[in-house]
């Protein structure tokens, strides 16, 4: 670990290698909640490996519509205000999805085996493999700061089941419209 702490979190984020992702994305109208297996290697310590096994719950995605009806636009081209004015009628297709999560203690545990990282890497990867569970996710990642990975994972994540979430939010939408 440097003295630049911004340093340190930026390098332990663009070293973050998921070796397994969980197979089912993040849930549209629910919770999920994720296993994750964190494999790092401790700092000045050869051979000397952790493992962090804990739980990260995504909470289900809250929509947010935008609402142009109160939108003053003093000074702006005809083109914007027009513009303005498409957003305003076509506000309901334009949603926005807030993800947010929780890191429970509940299920933490960490270790220190005596290894290569890759070899452990390796070892929990066929465990969690081997346990079919839709829901884990292996990760390896510095040791300081470790949650980092965790961060990115769920960033990751994220980034995954958008579209997926989006159409499932959609066709609810159109099916709720539709019976109406």
């Amino acid at each position: 670990m440097s003295k630049d702490r911004n340093y340190d979190r930026w390098y332990a984020a663009r070293h973050v290698n998921v070796l397994v992702a969980p197979s089912h994305r993040l849930e549209t109208f629910g919770d999920t909640i994720f296993n994750y297996h964190l494999v790092s290697e401790l700092p000045d310590s050869p051979r000397k490996v952790r493992i962090r096994t804990g739980r990260l719950q995504a909470h289900k995605p809250a929509v947010i519509v935008p609402d142009f009806s109160n939108i003053e636009a003093d000074g702006f081209s005809p083109e914007a205000l027009e513009y303005i004015e498409s957003l305003r009628q076509h506000q309901e297709y334009l949603r926005i999805l807030r993800y947010g999560y929780h890191f429970k203690t509940d299920n933490f545990s960490e270790q220190i085996v005596t290894d290569s990282l890759a070899a452990v890497a390796e070892r929990v990867k066929q465990s969690v493999i081997a346990k079919r569970d839709p829901f884990s996710a292996v990760v390896v990642g510095e040791d300081d700061p470790w949650d980092i990975a965790i961060v990115e994972l769920w960033r990751r994540e994220v980034e995954r089941s958008v579209a997926g979430n989006i159409k499932e939010l959609g066709s609810q939408l159109w099916n709720d419209g539709q019976k109406q």
